[in-house]
């Protein structure tokens, strides 16, 4: 794993991984919708990392941990490698171009052939490989020739990154109820946590993830990670994790829970967003929205709070639906 600082994350993290970043990333927006909140039984605020560079939060954890490793060895890493299932891929890959960095990149080969293009695009050389653990592996290793290794969510700056979403949203629409975000290795669910640490009542915060790829809540009910042997096989390609990290497992647990995500929610949720908000959201997107609409109907008490979902992305996946 990569070779982080072992003191527990704060809100002040995130308050200086937003320091930062901030004049290399898209501050985005907040959409709401009278139509979806009726739909969904709350007060439902929409932050659109769809339209992040690279359209998603990803790149905000890249300059996070590139410009973190500046702040601590006076110079920028001479070259970076990542694995990826895409679009921490992109997001490394455009924080390489901008700061000038070559980038290498580990896929597994069942990745999206879109997002395996858009990552050239932005000068990475990629290598596919037969497994995700395989491209784990091999990424990892090559620390030893030099690379500064950046894994997707098993990085404290990494994480603090991608908290800096949550923070922009609270820090424009105030305090909310809870917070759902899509769950892959859970970094972000665990940026939102962090940077909820500052409201007066502290938020529900809820990590969304396919039903078919449930690592996390698997973890969590049995209090020790879990992990897949290969790529779990579900739509929401940004979620296939194999397992969480040890680091996000500890703060994943005092979160208030996973929610598992069938993949017919996963598919009407994506088409729901098209049509009402006119955003073409990734898949892995529409399970922090489908998580709303899970725990409304099994909380419907609870009609009109005010949550904060995290729209993560609006990559296509190699799936036509």
């Amino acid at each position: 794993m990569s070779d982080q600082k072992t003191p527990e994350l704060t809100f002040d993290d995130v308050i200086r991984a937003h320091n930062r970043i901030r004049d290399h990333i898209e501050y985005t927006g907040i959409i709401s919708n009278k139509k979806l909140d009726e739909e969904l039984g709350a007060k439902v605020f929409f932050k659109m990392e769809d339209v992040q560079k690279t359209k998603s939060f990803k790149a905000r954890g890249a300059f996070s941990a590139i410009l973190a490793y500046q702040e601590t060895h006076g110079k920028l890493p001479e070259k970076i490698v990542a694995q990826s299932s895409g679009n921490h891929a992109q997001g490394v890959a455009y924080a390489g171009k901008i700061l000038d960095i070559p980038v290498l990149i580990y896929m597994a080969n069942n990745v999206s052939l879109f997002k395996i293009a858009a990552t050239k695009i932005l000068g990475a050389k990629i290598v596919l490989c037969e497994k995700r653990s395989e491209a784990n592996r091999l990424a990892e290793e090559k620390q030893k020739e030099g690379y500064f290794f950046i894994h997707p969510s098993d990085n404290d700056d990494v994480i603090a990154g991608q908290g800096t979403a949550t923070l922009e949203a609270l820090n424009e629409i105030g305090e909310v109820d809870a917070i759902f975000a899509p769950c892959g290795g859970g970094g972000l669910v665990v940026g939102c946590y962090l940077a909820s640490l500052n409201q007066t009542k502290l938020p529900k915060v809820f990590g969304c993830e396919p039903l078919k790829a449930n690592d996390a809540a698997i973890s969590l009910r049995e209090g020790k990670i879990f992990s897949f042997e290969d790529s779990p096989e579900t739509v929401a390609d940004g979620a296939k994790t194999l397992s969480i990290s040890q680091r996000c497992f500890e703060y994943l647990k005092k979160t208030a829970g996973i929610l598992e995500i069938p993949e017919e929610q996963i598919i009407y949720w994506r088409e729901r967003v098209r049509e009402v908000l006119n955003h073409k959201i990734e898949l892995t997107s529409a399970l922090a929205i489908a998580g709303v609409a899970q725990y409304m109907k099994k909380n419907p008490q609870l009609e009109n709070q005010k949550f904060l979902v995290i729209i993560s992305g609006g990559n296509f996946s190699g799936y036509v639906l």
